[in-house]
């Protein structure tokens, strides 16, 4: 499973995302919630949670989530792997 995000921050910078599984270990443990649950509905908190984890991931240098939430204009979910939804 994966997905991929586009997310645009307050200064303009664009990047471009894709969440795997180690991404969504951290979103289980963080929402203590399964991920069979983002069948139901993603709600934007949890696709900021998801992009700061695969942003981690990647080595970039950021923020911990609450200040770097701050700094996020816009996340567009732009790829949902059609597993998700079965």
């Amino acid at each position: 499973m994966k997905i991929q995000l586009n997310i645009l921050t307050l200064d303009g910078e664009a990047q471009e995302v894709t969440c795997i599984v180690p991404d969504f270990v951290a979103w289980e443990r963080h929402s203590k919630r399964k991920i069979s649950d983002l069948v139901s509905g993603i709600a934007m908190e949890d696709l900021a949670f998801l992009g700061h984890c695969a942003l981690k991931r990647q080595g970039e240098q950021i923020k911990p989530f609450d200040g770097w939430i701050n700094s996020i204009a816009e996340i567009e979910l732009v790829d949902l792997d059609p597993k998700v939804t079965k």
